[in-house]
């Protein structure tokens, strides 16, 4: 298979998976909403916000570490096993240590972080995760390196339906609230780690040998991208906290509804990005980066499915909050098209960065976006949450991503070399976000708390006639696809 069709067919599994996954997660939404109030959904929500965080420090970014060095050391396994185990046992220590610091100060990070939630049982139990959803992170990297995205989209399905079940049982049936929500993801993990082990090692890619140096290296390449991987993670947990000590834990639920909404954007683009960042990386190890300026071509193609999402989630997430949740979250729903034009913007983001990502040196200077963006965010979010609530957390997030997305574009312009064009990228993507507006003026001043059947065909108009001018516009491509499969049947 030839490697853009092997980022194609890889992004189809990612992607199919992931939405799969966030459809059965939406569907879930009424039990969830009905048997937690928004007190204990913010209180399950500040912890996956913290887990999220904590990941990229107990692990140090070792994770981003596997792509780019799988590549240089493919060719020799038993550097390539030796590197994978050292990064396992590295990260298990390190987990340890993160582990016991929490308890010897619990009353400051429950001060700082937690107000209102007692440390035991919850943030005990996130803690418990943590020291394995580390090692989850760190083997799903490796089979994107290795480039199998059926078996990982597979295997995320089989353990997301593991752990719905388990979970429903636990709130539902038992009535655990948000300690069987939070148990369930703790007991997943530790059963995931498990299989971690036996699949690396039944795929001969995992020795209990720890090499410093080869550590040193990844370590190296890591560290200085702790900043960026913690960007958007990181402030939006500090907005939370933000949320939780200005307003109340219930704000951070309907947040977290907006944001589970929202993030559908960023789901669709990392997993397209899961298979284009190893094929890019090859591309770019092999040569061809300068020669193949008409990547700019598939670029705007990937761009353009994007926008189809942005345009679907900004204008119909009104209609599926207010379908599929207590009407004590039904105003939530207006945060999210905020939200959509800041992982929008986003989307530049991952391309440019790639290259970054590729040239060590210039990985290192990542964090100088990552920082700025995130400090950004963090100042506004203190400044604006106390007057907007969660609007305010919104709005800071947004201007942190612009400014994260401009300076990693200026950060990539001596090893661009003509592949990508922020013009052309900024005009496939603006349209969508313009329609978005066009099409909520209705949601916004007359239908806020309410479901209008006149205000949602007004949307279907829209959606429409957008996808029918892309399927115009690139309709060469749809028809040699088309041909494409015919072909195969035939053959």
């Amino acid at each position: 298979m030839s490697g853009r069709k092997t980022v194609l067919a890889n992004s189809f599994y990612y992607t199919f998976s992931s939405f799969l996954v966030k459809a059965f997660g939406f569907f879930l939404l009424p039990i969830y909403t009905t048997y937690l109030s928004p007190d204990d959904y913010g209180i399950t929500n500040l912890v996956h916000s913290f887990l999220g965080v904590a990941t990229f420090l107990v692990s140090f970014s070792l994770y981003s570490a596997i792509p780019r060095f799988y590549v240089e050391y493919k060719d020799n396994q038993e550097k390539l096993k030796s590197l994978f185990g050292s990064i396992i046992i590295f990260t298990l220590i390190s987990g340890f240590v993160f582990l016991g610091i929490s308890f010897l100060f619990s009353e400051i990070i429950i001060h700082l972080l937690f107000r209102g939630i007692p440390f035991y049982p919850y943030v005990i139990i996130g803690l418990f995760t943590l020291l394995f959803q580390s090692l989850h992170t760190i083997h799903e990297n490796i089979l994107k390196a290795i480039q199998r995205g059926k078996f990982l989209a597979s295997l995320s399905l089989i353990v997301f339906f593991m752990q719905t079940g388990i979970t429903i049982v636990f709130v539902v049936v038992l009535g655990m609230g948000p300690v069987g929500v939070l148990l369930s993801q703790a007991i997943i993990s530790l059963f995931y780690s498990i299989f971690m082990v036996v699949d690396l090692k039944k795929r001969d890619l995992l020795s209990f040998s720890f090499s410093g140096k080869l550590l040193k290296h990844a370590l190296q390449y890591s560290i200085p991208i702790i900043p960026h991987n913690l960007s958007t993670s990181i402030a939006s947990f500090v907005s939370k906290i933000f949320i939780n000590n200005s307003t109340s834990l219930a704000s951070v639920g309907l947040y977290g509804i907006a944001m589970q909404f929202g993030s559908l954007i960023d789901l669709f683009q990392t997993s397209v990005n899961k298979a284009f960042s190893p094929w890019f990386f090859n591309v770019l190890h092999e040569g061809k980066g300068r020669s193949e300026v008409n990547q700019m071509e598939f670029v705007k193609a990937l761009l353009s499915l994007y926008s189809i999402v942005y345009l679907g989630i900004g204008l119909f997430s009104q209609e599926a909050i207010l379908l599929m949740t207590h009407s004590r979250y039904a105003l939530a729903w207006k945060v999210v098209p905020i939200l959509v034009v800041a992982f929008s913007i986003k989307s530049i983001y991952y391309f440019y960065v790639n290259i970054l990502f590729y040239h060590q040196e210039a990985a290192k200077r990542i964090f100088y976006a990552s920082l700025t963006g995130s400090f950004l965010d963090i100042t506004l979010a203190a400044v604006l949450i106390p007057i907007f609530g969660m609007y305010g957390a919104a709005l800071s997030f947004l201007i942190g991503k612009i400014c994260i997305v401009t300076i990693v574009v200026i950060l990539c312009r001596n090893y661009n070399h003509g592949m990508f064009d922020i013009v052309g990228i900024i005009q496939t993507i603006l349209p969508s976000i313009c329609l978005v507006g066009i099409g909520l003026v209705f949601s916004y001043t007359k239908y806020e708390a309410e479901f209008n059947w006149w205000n949602f065909a007004y949307k279907c108009l829209i959606t429409g006639v957008y996808i029918i001018i892309l399927a115009y516009k690139y309709r060469a491509y749809i028809q040699q696809f088309i041909q494409t499969q015919k072909e195969k049947k035939q053959s």
